[in-house]
């Protein structure tokens, strides 16, 4: 849900009807799609272009606030087409990627610039959480794969998953002049907890380059904002409901900054949702500590890393390692009865606490 306010006051008409619709629009966390080109008038004269695709197996939105309908059009294509390039480097799921020959053969001598990029920038997040974000949990993710549909889950499979979890380990993923190397035979990496947000970092690139001032582009649970200059422009942004996706729990304002959304309500390999698609890797298992977390940044990359990164951490070490950051972050218990927040998140509806 998002659209860019230069009110602050949560009490406003304008807002209460807002919020009223939160069902209908675009949330982290969770997209209620449309195809197709959307072109509104909007106020200041301006146009909002919007156009919609799927990308990384998920609905990508780019949405443009511009007085010129067509060049917002080409700024929107040229950040399509960049995504798309990115994705395709970092993707798992393609035989002929170049993620995929690295997991298949071990080893890859030549590795493009942005699989690079995000190699090292998963290493410097695992490094900075004392693993709690790590790539190389791919032998336990595709094992919690084979599970799907499981009504629940015993002992049996909590001991396979540890087994696979012997096979994890960052420090074992070698990037130097000889390439990318994984040093332990049966290794696998997966940038799924990160490749994303660093796609949707490549679209606002190609925005700004095209001179855009007001955009955002929206991949599902990882958004990006730019408002230009005016310290009184925003987008607002709903978080969904963890136990009700139908729902908004809280509304965040977002300015020239990412948001990342991870949680246990999307992808889900049990049905009572202990079993999901974050692996904690110390355990081998999902971590269970809470059911969402959100996480603000200034790229879309940290955002979306730190968002996998601290269903792992427990809150103290969370709430520590985000504000050494300048992170700012929302997290839901297990249950979703309990909610946290950092200080300064720009919260404009719903309640948590301070932690």
């Amino acid at each position: 849900m998002h659209r860019p306010s230069a009110s602050d006051d949560p009490r406003s008409p304008d807002r209460r009807r807002w919020l009223k619709q939160a069902g209908q629009l675009a949330i982290a966390g969770g997209l209620l799609a449309g195809g197709g080109w959307a072109v509104l008038k909007r106020k200041q004269n301006l146009w909002q272009v919007r156009r919609e695709r799927t990308l990384m197996q998920t609905s990508v939105a780019v949405t443009c606030l511009a007085d010129d309908v067509q060049a917002a059009g080409v700024a929107i294509e040229a950040a399509f087409a960049r995504m798309a390039a990115t994705a395709a480097q970092l993707t798992r799921f393609d035989p002929a990627s170049p993620l995929a020959r690295l997991n298949r053969d071990g080893q890859l001598a030549q590795v493009p610039a942005q699989l690079d990029a995000v190699l090292r920038q998963a290493l410097s997040l695992s490094r900075l959480t004392d693993g709690a974000f790590d790539p190389t949990v791919l032998p336990v993710l595709r094992y919690f794969e084979t599970l799907r549909g499981t009504a629940a889950t015993d002992a049996h499979e909590q001991r396979v998953a540890e087994d696979r979890d012997a096979l994890v380990g960052y420090r074992d993923l070698a990037l130097d002049a000889r390439g990318a190397r994984l040093l332990r035979p049966g290794m696998a990496i997966t940038l799924d907890g990160i490749a994303k947000g660093h796609v949707v970092d490549q679209g606002i690139a190609a925005l700004r380059g095209a001179c855009i001032e007001y955009g955002l582009i929206d991949a599902g649970g990882d958004i990006h904002a730019i408002c230009g200059n005016d310290p009184e422009r925003h987008w607002n942004v709903g978080i969904v409901d963890p136990r009700d996706v139908s729902r908004v729990a809280a509304v965040l304002q977002l300015r020239n900054a990412a948001l990342s959304t991870s949680g246990n309500y999307r992808v889900f390999f049990s049905a009572d949702r202990r079993l999901f698609h974050i692996v904690n890797p110390r355990t081998g298992w999902s971590p269970q500590s809470y059911s969402s977390v959100t996480v603000m940044a200034q790229r879309s990359v940290l955002a979306d890393g730190m968002s996998t990164a601290a269903f792992s951490l427990e809150l103290p070490r969370l709430s520590s390692l985000m504000d050494a950051q300048d992170h700012q972050w929302l997290a839901f218990s297990r249950t979703g009865e309990q909610r946290w927040r950092s200080r300064e998140l720009p919260l404009i509806a719903g309640t948590a606490e301070l932690a």
